[in-house]
């Protein structure tokens, strides 16, 4: 099976919510608005996080779970 990135991350995302969170199936989370998902509703992990590069994922990130410095600078 060959996903766009989009298409893997959001596969990514729905796997690890719904199935199993797996480091393995994480690391495909590359794209903002579904790496700031999975932190907002799963886990705030830090392998996660450095893909919110987005500048209104940012904005949500701060307000929402924690106002970071390396997060805070996309906005």
């Amino acid at each position: 099976m060959w996903l766009e990135p989009k298409e893997m991350s959001e596969w990514a995302y729905n796997y690890c919510m719904n199935i199993k969170d797996s480091p393995e199936i994480r690391k495909n989370i590359t794209i903002s608005i579904w790496a700031y998902w999975y932190c907002r509703y799963k886990d705030d992990r830090p392998e996660v996080r450095k893909n919110i590069t987005d500048p209104y994922d940012a904005y949500r990130y701060c307000q929402y779970i924690k106002d970071r410095p390396e997060i805070r600078k996309y906005i």
